[in-house]
């Protein structure tokens, strides 16, 4: 591997290693109400000792891509492309943590998308290209990069795993409603299969970095915020905080909002619109009222899907699923008819009220703000 960071540890490897623990997700498993209530409670982690950083003000400031004030996005992303601006932005950003090392007994990374980045091809090294033979190789160079990143910290990775069904299901959601996908649930299942393996993902994290691993149905019992404070070692949770979670679509608008994005041509502000009609929640008789609509079409299905995940992680002891699945998620011309009809007469009524929220910047599922806010 190259050596890009390394070249300062030797001489601090006599000092007392400070913890960084690296946050991976997964996806859906609360990590953006994690990263918000310590993005907003950086002061006051200081004072116990804790290191929350501000990772965009080192690294994709020169392209002004600070994705996130609360993830640290920007690490997994420039740790994938690597080209000459991004190495040097890490340099930097490492050269800060061993600045600020003595100050902090513990420095916490947190952005989901560790757990799916996947290199750019284009600024593999020679070394790197022969261990890029599958997706497995591929994953490990981001995290040997990582690693040397990390070199002279005492680093970890702490992931949580949410029952691969019903992962699944909500990854297949995200995808249509806030990522670019337009593909079905059964081609969903097929892209980016690593993401769905848990004994891949385990071992693969393993390479480079201990690992401490949590049921995400286990720890959202009891408050999971409170268990999450607990899993990072930081003390109790915040009182002051009232954070809102984010909201989800009905399963039908999901299929809805789909259907819309296969036009030919579509802007993200129309999409934007429909996805605020979807998540207010006087809209749900147009998606099915309190009917629970799931994508598997039958236990057998779900089952060998999950089987499939768990193949290798036989340690992760997840809740069972139930004996039956809900009722099929479907959505005719019909259905889409009526919403769109409903949908173009909403917004000609809120149209002053959606042109407010799209001024003052906010996003469609936060349906509790008031656009002047």
């Amino acid at each position: 591997m190259r050596r890009e960071f390394g070249q300062q540890v030797f001489c601090l490897r006599v000092l007392k290693m400070t913890k960084v623990i690296i946050h991976v997700g997964s996806h859906k498993t609360g990590t953006t109400l994690l990263q918000s209530v310590l993005a907003d409670n950086r002061a006051a982690l200081k004072e116990r000792g804790v290191y929350y950083p501000e990772t965009y003000r080192f690294i994709g400031k020169k392209r002004s891509t600070a994705i996130s004030t609360n993830a640290h996005f920007e690490v997994p992303k420039s740790l994938g492309i690597y080209g000459a601006q991004d190495r040097e932005e890490l340099a930097g950003f490492r050269q800060h943590l061993l600045e600020i090392r003595q100050e902090y007994s513990k420095i916490i990374l947190s952005a989901e998308t560790f757990y799916r980045m996947l290199p750019n091809k284009t600024n593999l090294s020679t070394a790197e290209r022969s261990a890029a033979t599958n997706i497995r190789g591929l994953r490990s160079i981001i995290f040997a990069r990582l690693a040397e990143l990390l070199d002279g910290f005492d680093a970890e990775i702490l992931v949580y795993f949410r029952r691969p069904d019903s992962f699944a299901e909500s990854m297949y959601t995200e995808g249509i409603v806030n990522g670019k996908s337009t593909r079905s649930f059964e081609e969903f299942q097929n892209f980016q299969k690593f993401r769905f393996d848990y004994g891949a993902q385990i071992a693969t994290f393993k390479q480079f970095f201990p690992v401490r691993h949590f049921v995400y149905e286990n720890r959202a019992k009891g408050g999971l915020i409170g268990n999450m404070f607990s899993d990072l070692g930081i003390g109790a949770v915040f009182q002051q905080d009232a954070v809102m979670e984010r909201r989800s679509v009905p399963k039908p608008a999901t299929l809805w909002l789909r259907r819309f994005k296969k036009l030919p041509k579509f802007t993200k502000r129309a999409f934007n619109q429909r996805k605020l009609f979807a998540y207010l929640p006087e809209h749900r008789r147009f998606f099915g009222d309190d009917t629970t609509y799931g994508f598997w079409r039958t236990p057998k299905e779900r089952d060998a899907f999950t089987a499939e995940a768990l193949r290798y992680a036989p340690e992760l002891d997840f809740p069972a699923a139930p004996s039956t699945v809900p009722e099929v998620c479907e959505w005719s011309q019909d259905d889409h008819a009526k919403a769109e009809a409903a949908f173009r007469d909403w917004r000609e009524r809120e149209q002053d009220w959606i042109k407010q929220r799209r001024k003052n910047r906010i996003k469609p599922f936060m349906i509790d703000r008031d656009p002047g806010e």
